[in-house]
Parts: structure tokens; C-alpha cells; sequence
């Protein structure tokens, strides 16, 4: 096994130190070029690329299932610039980025995924199933289940002492979903919350 040739992946280091992958721009399994869904790992012990779930060919849709509910069906869309996380159970998360929505269409992200290793299966967890979407602010330093980053790509994140999420800005759209630009919000999303 070996994944083929890419860029602007997705990428997580997990718990035993193996390396982890998600899409990009890149190859398929027929040398054609352009988004990927595909996820991998690494095996550092046994040196072996695993091809783990998506899609072999290029630009497939995310299959979304229901909002906080994990399915074998479910997988993110093809997708690059995405951003991403590991929480403290070992769980993977991916953010946003430029890629394809559940219809089909290309375009920003702003689709929250968990991805859990030990039962192989993706949770869509916050977030549109569809691209172009404006942030929910809500006020300022107050959590809610309605508050959610708009679609974007670049941004930066991180993981605090208490396992939350954290992203700052990006390249994306602003509140109203309708132009794009540079951003510089800061947000936290608490795991143990939704």
C-alpha cells in the first residue's frame, strides 16, 4: 500500500506516535489529479502504509449521515487546506477547508468531523453539510450549541490543558456567508460539551 502523490493534507500524530492522513489535492488510483478523501495511516512499528476509509478516486462528496451520530457511510468530503486536531481519548477532528459538500459542490468548509480510530467510523459533528456558510457569533465568550466557525481553509489550531479545541482565523467567509477574506476570530470548542 502507498498513497499516491499530494499536497495541503490534512495530517495527526496519534497516541502511539503513528501518522495520519486525510485527502489533499493529489493523485488517485488512476494518476488523475484533484481532491482527495481518502484517509491513511502509518505504521511506524511495522513500517506499512494502511489504507483506512474513503474514497480511491478523486472529488467525492461527504457523506454526512446525522449530525452527531457515528455510521460507516459516513465520510468527509474531498477536500485540502482543512485543519485539525487530536483530543485526549485519541479521537481525530478535521475543520472546515475547500472541498466538496454533500451535494456535490465545491467550495469553503466549515463541517466539524470526528474520526475514532478504535471503531473506524466518522461523526459529523458540527457545521453545514454544505459550503458557503457565514459564522453564528453569538456573544462573545458565552458558549451555545447555535455558535459555529463560517467556512474556511488556513487556519491555525491548537489543543489546551483541558483537551478543547481551539482555531483562529483563516481565509473564509464572514458572517454573511457572502464575501471572503482574511479572518482573525478566535474559537474554542469544548469536547466534552458539543
Amino acid at each position: 500500500n502507498i498513497a499516491g502523490a499530494r499536497q495541503n493534507s490534512a495530517s495527526w500524530t496519534d497516541a502511539n506516535g503513528d501518522y495520519w492522513f486525510f485527502g489533499g489535492q493529489g493523485r488517485d488510483k488512476n494518476g488523475v489529479i484533484g481532491n482527495l478523501n481518502d484517509l491513511w495511516k502509518y505504521n511506524k512499528t511495522n513500517k506499512e502504509w494502511i489504507w483506512v476509509s474513503g474514497s480511491d478516486i478523486i472529488n467525492q462528496n461527504g457523506v454526512y449521515g446525522t449530525m452527531g451520530v457515528a455510521a460507516s457511510a459516513n465520510v468527509p468530503g474531498a477536500r485540502t487546506n482543512s485543519v485539525t486536531w487530536t483530543d485526549a481519548s485519541g479521537n481525530l477532528w478535521l475543520h472546515g477547508g475547500q472541498g466538496r459538500d454533500r451535494n456535490g459542490s465545491s467550495g469553503y468548509l466549515n463541517d466539524l468531523w470526528k474520526y475514532n480510530p478504535t471503531t473506524n467510523l466518522w461523526t459529523w459533528m458540527k457545521g453545514s453539510e454544505f459550503i458557503r456558510q457565514g459564522s453564528v457569533y453569538g456573544t462573545k465568550g458565552t458558549p451555545s450549541l447555535n455558535n459555529t466557525p463560517s467556512a474556511r481553509a488556513y487556519s491555525v489550531t491548537w489543543t489546551d490543558a483541558n483537551g478543547d479545541l481551539w482555531l483562529f482565523g483563516g481565509y473564509g467567509y464572514d458572517q454573511s456567508g457572502v464575501t471572503l477574506r482574511y479572518l482573525n476570530d478566535l474559537w474554542k470548542y469544548n469536547v466534552s460539551t458539543n
